[in-house]
């Protein structure tokens, strides 16, 4: 017991043992309480901060318990610091320095931490198409982590927080420089957050950028699409206001999808309806909808060829309005939105007859089944009309036109 009373007299007569002694029992204690910290912080953490009753989310429960616990030790150090009496100035102050900058950047970091919850916070409370939030959170990391460099240079440089920032006006132009682009994204994520025009999840299609996916991720600076052939773009959030794009999401919301297109009709075989022709169609059962002859009963009943002419029936206006009751007849096809058959302006390639209305089947799979559904019939039905359907003659036909003397001379 003397030994250790003789010894301890040494170190403590001795500046520079005392010094070295002091500092290891302040990091032991820092070490030990860190440990202890760790042990204890993560129940706490999952029950008070992330609100979860179960062992879920070990990722963050570890990213922000060790956070707390690199905290403590440092405030445990600057503790033990004001107890122990006999150590050089220069040393206290340099400790109190080396405390004072690891506390500002572990609570930094911590706060930092406790940012990134909110995000799952509020995803898992108002769903992921409540819109992002992670913007407003960058914005904040920036804020806090400008407060901390400030609060970092004014206790290296001992003085007030208050000096730093006046003197930062001197460079502040150079701030607006460096600076501009996180700026500029700053004003367009809030307008695209508050207008609700972009959303996690909603399909857009981006024609400058060859863009055309899944919205995955709305940041600050940036927003990320998933495209459907699984590539990943990232679009500058700035672009959404600057420059044109397609949101598809109130199409899904809506209910209906637009089928619009056309088949060409060739003009040679648009002819006035006939009692022939009629007759002809009579005979000719479908199995889409209801029986030709009941179509043809409603929409002409009975007459002479003339009769029908002076009424100015033609055969493509009958296939017209039968096209048209079939749409209506189908349940996947919207009646009460636009269901139109109609003719476009005449081109080379024919006269368009062009099918303008709205499916329920919203998803791509089902929606280009229902188009090709609605154009097979069409185009299989034309033909019990007489009306011909326009096709550019390949090398084929040209060569089928030819006399057969004139193809074994070549």
């Amino acid at each position: 017991m003397q030994e250790v009373l003789n010894l301890w007299n040494w170190i403590y007569a001795n500046q520079i043992a005392f010094s070295l002694v002091s500092v290891l029992l302040m990091l032991i204690a820092g070490f030990i309480s860190s440990l202890v910290c760790k042990v204890f912080l993560r129940g706490i953490v999952r029950r008070f901060i992330l609100h979860s009753h179960k062992q879920t989310d070990h990722v963050k429960e570890q990213r922000i318990s060790r956070r707390l616990a690199n905290v403590v030790p440092v405030v445990t150090i600057y503790f033990m610091l004001q107890l122990i009496n006999g150590l050089p100035n220069p040393l206290v102050e340099a400790i109190r320095t080396i405390c004072g900058v690891l506390f500002i950047i572990n609570i930094t970091m911590l706060i930092n931490e406790l940012l990134d919850t909110t995000i799952n916070a509020y995803t898992r409370r108002h769903g992921a198409k409540a819109g992002s939030i992670k913007g407003y959170v960058q914005i904040g990391k920036i804020v806090v982590s400008s407060i901390a460099t400030i609060l970092v240079i004014a206790t290296l440089s001992d003085k007030s927080p208050g000096i730093i920032i006046s003197s930062l006006g001197a460079v502040a132009a150079v701030l607006m420089l460096v600076f501009q682009h996180t700026l500029i994204s700053l004003v367009a994520n809030i307008q695209v957050s508050s207008s609700h025009v972009v959303q996690l999840g909603d399909w857009i299609d981006m024609p400058a950028g060859n863009i055309s996916g899944e919205v995955t991720d709305i940041a600050l600076h940036s927003v990320s699409v998933r495209n459907w052939d699984n590539t990943l773009s990232q679009v500058p959030t700035k672009n959404f206001i600057t420059e044109t794009y397609t949101n598809w999401q109130p199409m899904f919301e809506s209910g209906g999808r637009r089928i619009k297109r056309s088949i060409f009709i060739d003009q040679s075989s648009i002819a006035f309806a006939s009692r022939e022709l009629l007759e002809s169609l009579e005979s000719t059962e479908s199995g889409k909808i209801t029986s030709m002859a009941k179509y043809l009963e409603q929409r002409v009943g009975t007459g002479s060829n003339q009769q029908l002419i002076d009424h100015g029936l033609t055969n493509l206006g009958l296939f017209r309005g039968y096209i048209l009751d079939y749409l209506k007849q189908r349940e996947d096809i919207r009646n009460d939105m636009y269901v139109i058959v109609r003719q476009l302006s005449p081109t080379a390639e024919g006269l368009p007859i062009e099918i303008y209305c709205f499916t329920s089947n919203v998803f791509w799979a089902e929606y280009e089944e229902t188009q090709s559904d609605i154009f097979e019939f069409m185009y299989a039905t034309a033909g019990y009309f007489k009306l011909g359907i326009y096709q550019k003659p390949s090398g084929i036909d040209v060569s089928n036109t030819w006399p057969q003397s004139r193809k074994r001379a070549v």
